[in-house]
């Protein structure tokens, strides 16, 4: 027989004392967007895109077929059907997740080490209505770094 216990702490933290303090770089960068690129700094670095969803996209179709095989349309849906949606939705999840923790990363690499960052205003969500890059812009989530300000 097991036992579960819940433990709860509360800490109270002085946010001044854990923030590290950045001394300035005296440095400005500005970044172009691209599909071939992820971006281009006026540095002449340029980063490519990790393309996590053509990566995972063979798997991603699999996980769909075994769910619309489970799905019958005008029945109550099955256990089976319920399974195979969690699991082609935890693939989705797991690609958005990356992509996130990837813009993160370049985030705060290029907040340390510049003063002042300028991007491209891009309107993604009209970009995308575009049928032949949409599947290219999102998996390069152009987005992500415009959240991140």
């Amino acid at each position: 027989m097991s036992r579960e216990y819940f433990v709860q702490l509360l800490l109270k933290l002085d946010v001044r004392d854990i923030t590290p303090q950045l001394e300035p770089a005296k440095k400005c960068v500005g970044l172009d967007m691209g599909l071939k690129y992820l971006y281009a700094d006026s540095d002449n670095n340029v980063v490519e895109p990790p393309k996590y969803y053509r990566k995972a996209e063979k798997r991603l179709n699999k996980l769909n077929r075994r769910k619309s095989k489970k799905f019958r349309k005008g029945h109550k849906q099955s256990n089976n059907y319920v399974k195979a949606r969690k699991k082609y939705t935890k693939g989705h999840l797991k690609v958005s997740r990356q992509r996130e923790e990837f813009a993160k990363r370049l985030a705060l690499r290029l907040i340390q080490s510049n003063d002042l960052i300028a991007y491209e205003d891009l309107k993604v969500k009209n970009l995308v209505r575009n049928k032949k890059l949409a599947k290219s812009i999102n998996d390069a989530g152009w987005s992500q770094p415009a959240k991140m300000d």
